[in-house]
């Protein structure tokens, strides 16, 4: 468990995701180098001017599990800011299946060497780093960040029993591990979290039913118009961004138990997910904000109007607001 002190009654954390740089992209004498590189380091240098964070998060897919030689270098690259910060793993970042734990274990040893980067390794059987991260105001733990791991994938059997791929689950240790840390939290004091993880949880695509108005093509809606109340349900003013992924919500198919207990402990106000580059919606659901990450980058698929990164503004009363940060690199691509 990591504890910041809030100064000037405001914690602000910028949230950056799903770079995905591969080797190449970091050495320009590669043939493949590309412009990835510098349309990642444009954006991340305007959000960091704009928001002055106390701390930036990463949910996850640094790059692939098969670019080992691009961990260091985002490690390098990131360290070079001189602000803290920490990540949970993404699907990408722990690709194969059978040696996820035994790649980002291999990771961690040069990462800690990092002046500025932090993480906890947390339970094994709960995956690779789960953690609490306190902000405190004063004497009083006023918000926490969960980061939490949201594995790789699973295959499951259909009705026939073909087995399908599926992005995963929290699983039921995570589950009872969060609610003995919320009701911690809750027993100093705490009101108020936020969760943040790679793969989102089921409870995304129930929002995404529920909120957006029937006969709206999703597709279709500009970044712009999400901001206003056209696209959106009675109900869900306050939603905002997009969804430009077709079909279901990339996550687990079935309820994951997660959003259940959220609501039980009534101490999590956000859930942040990466994952998916092309949705960047924040819908109020059921009390919570269910949001996605603004991607950091032009690694595909990629929407050029959906990059920069996303802010969390924490109050001293622990209260927090949402707001995504966007990056025009067309002058880069």
């Amino acid at each position: 468990m990591f504890t910041f002190e809030m100064k000037n009654d405001k914690f602000t954390v910028l949230n950056l995701t799903d770079m995905q740089l591969n080797e190449c992209n970091y050495d320009p004498d590669d043939p493949e180098y590309g412009n990835a590189f510098a349309v990642m380091d444009y954006t991340i240098k305007e959000v960091i001017k704009r928001a002055d964070p106390d701390l930036i998060t990463i949910t996850g897919d640094i790059s692939m599990a098969d670019q080992p030689k691009a961990y260091p270098a985002f490690a390098d690259y990131m360290d070079s800011f001189q602000i803290p910060w920490c990540l949970v793993w993404g699907n990408h970042d722990q690709q194969d299946v059978t040696e996820r734990i035994n790649f980002v274990y291999k990771v961690l040893p040069y990462y800690r060497q990092k002046k500025y980067f932090f993480h906890e390794d947390g339970d094994p059987e709960m995956g690779n780093g789960n953690y609490v991260i306190k902000i405190k105001h004063g004497n009083n733990t006023v918000h926490a960040l969960f980061m939490i791991d949201s594995h790789n994938c699973v295959w499951l059997p259909d009705e026939n029993g073909v087995k399908h791929f599926y992005y995963d689950k929290l699983n039921e240790k995570q589950i009872k591990w969060y609610k003995e840390q919320a009701e911690a939290l809750k027993a100093e004091g705490c009101k108020h979290s936020s969760m943040l993880l790679h793969i989102p949880i089921h409870a995304y695509q129930d929002a995404a039913d529920a909120a957006f108005r029937k006969g709206v093509d999703t597709l279709k809606i500009t970044v712009k118009e999400s901001y206003g109340n056209s696209c959106w349900n009675e109900g869900y003013e306050e939603a905002f961004g997009v969804k430009y992924e077709e079909g279901a919500i990339a996550c687990y198919p079935y309820n994951d138990g997660v959003f259940d207990a959220i609501l039980e402990e009534g101490i999590t106000d956000n859930v942040i997910a990466g994952h998916v580059h092309t949705d960047n919606f924040v819908i109020p659901y059921k009390g919570v904000r269910l949001a996605f990450a603004l991607k950091t980058g032009n690694i595909h698929p990629w929407r050029k109007e959906l990059n920069g990164g996303t802010i969390i503004t924490i109050g001293a009363d622990g209260t927090s607001e949402i707001t995504h940060s966007y990056v025009d690199v067309e002058h880069l691509i």
